[in-house]
């Protein structure tokens, strides 16, 4: 993810106030809701063009306004509780693995309650007393969504491949955010470098996790697949 770049003297003038910065890029769950409970109420109305400008400065955006905007917007942002965050395009071997993951599930599903969808779909998630739409790179669902749907509303796996700006953030704020999904089963974090997989796999009483490698194959019982790593890293310059 990246943060638009910030025009103080613009946003002054447009808003007539000053606030606080808060970067809640890579800090853990806690903190970050902490820093937001003490900023104002959200700003209604922003604009398209302000979102990311707002960001930066740590105004709070309400999910109305974000929702509204990024239907209308060119490139996909995230939001995390109030703050918006324009995301950076992708390396080419990040997008081939991303391909991969989607194309095998789509094809191991067909007949199957349960779909992949690819990094277009949001997911929509309630933590702490906050909301989040995250972009994961690709997401299985089984909740037969609606055609007109914008989110992905039971996933049960998500995938995340790993770049050096967001590893940070897979690994922390949206750990704990994903696992707060009650239909989320698996969280799956991609390394796009070495062949290399982190699996975060729901127990009865918590969360277990297990590492994959090399020619490894990654069993996904809670939906019937199994995706060697193999077909995850074709044609990628993972070692």
């Amino acid at each position: 993810m990246m943060i638009a770049g910030s025009h103080h003297d613009v946003k002054a003038h447009i808003l007539g106030v000053n606030r606080t910065a808060v970067n809640v890029l890579g800090q853990s769950m806690s903190p970050v809701n902490r820093e937001l409970q003490n900023l104002q109420e959200p700003i209604a109305g922003v604009s398209l063009s302000q979102m990311s400008d707002l960001a930066a400065a740590g105004y709070l955006v309400s999910p109305e306004d974000y929702l509204t905007a990024e239907r209308l917007s060119e490139i996909k942002h995230e939001y995390l509780a109030g703050v918006v965050h324009a995301m950076a395009g992708t390396s080419v071997d990040h997008d081939r693995i991303a391909v991969n993951i989607l194309r095998e599930l789509g094809n191991q599903l067909r007949g199957h309650p349960c779909e992949a969808f690819s990094s277009d779909v949001k997911v929509r998630i309630e933590s702490m007393g906050s909301r989040f739409y995250y972009y994961p790179d690709v997401t299985v669902d089984c909740s037969n969504a609606r055609g007109d749907s914008l989110f992905a509303d039971e996933p049960r796996i998500v995938f995340e491949v790993l770049s050096p700006q967001t590893e940070r953030i897979d690994r922390a704020e949206k750990l704990g955010n994903y696992q707060a999904i009650t239909s989320l089963q698996v969280y799956v974090l991609v390394d796009q470098f070495h062949r290399f997989i982190t699996v975060y796999r729901r127990t009865a009483s918590s969360w277990s996790n297990e590492f994959l490698e090399k020619s490894a194959i990654l069993e996904l019982p809670e939906i019937g697949c199994r995706l060697p790593l193999d077909l995850i890293y074709e044609r990628t310059h993972a070692h």
